[in-house]
């Protein structure tokens, strides 16, 4: 990483009054300047030292700033199997949640687990962990199945299959929680496709 120009500046700038010191220190031996110039090379250090203080407190928090996320993706040979990456960006482990919110024709799907809210990824960190399911189990748990929502919906209807994914992250070992923003989705029964609905 090369130094920013205002660093560099403020290091030439630093040089070029330390050595005009040094030349009247030698050139006028009793001039009050070399005192002067010391002085000034004495602040120029305490702030330096500021600088480098505050730059490190900015870099250790960027690092140890907590960050996760999740993603939706069809499988190619099978759109209604859905693949979920939750990935870990952050220097510690954790316990990552989701809960999909699915509702069929507007009524809601219960679901256990990982998707339903009630259990956790441990995602260690810098990692990704894969999961999947079945929009066909969604409909089913509705009573429904594809070709009857095929039938039933019209094109680009939402009301169709509809996911409110809700996402959270916890530093493994606390309860503090972080939300990531809300990821709506709705299934096209009719291109088969899984939509960002926002």
């Amino acid at each position: 990483m090369t130094p920013p120009t205002w660093l560099k500046a403020l290091i030439g700038a630093a040089l070029l009054v330390g050595v005009m010191g040094f030349v009247f220190a030698v050139v006028r031996p009793g001039s009050p300047l070399p005192k002067a110039i010391s002085d000034f090379m004495l602040v120029l250090t305490f702030v330096a030292l500021l600088l480098y203080v505050y730059y490190t407190y900015v870099l250790a928090r960027e690092a140890s700033a907590l960050s996760a996320a999740i993603t939706l993706t069809q499988t190619p040979t099978d759109p209604l199997h859905i693949l979920v990456h939750v990935t870990n960006s952050s220097k510690v482990s954790l316990q990552c949640y989701a809960n999909l919110h699915a509702t069929v024709k507007g009524k809601p799907v219960n679901l256990l687990g990982f998707y339903g809210g009630d259990s956790a990824f441990d995602v260690q960190p810098f990692s990704v962990v894969h999961g999947h399911f079945d929009l066909r189990d969604l409909l089913a748990k509705a009573g429904e199945n594809e070709h009857q929502m095929i039938a039933t919906i019209a094109a680009q209807d939402k009301t169709g299959l509809y996911l409110d994914l809700e996402f959270w992250y916890a530093p493994a070992g606390t309860r503090r929680t972080f939300h990531n923003p809300r990821q709506p989705h709705y299934f096209d029964f009719e291109r088969r496709v899984l939509v960002a609905d926002f």
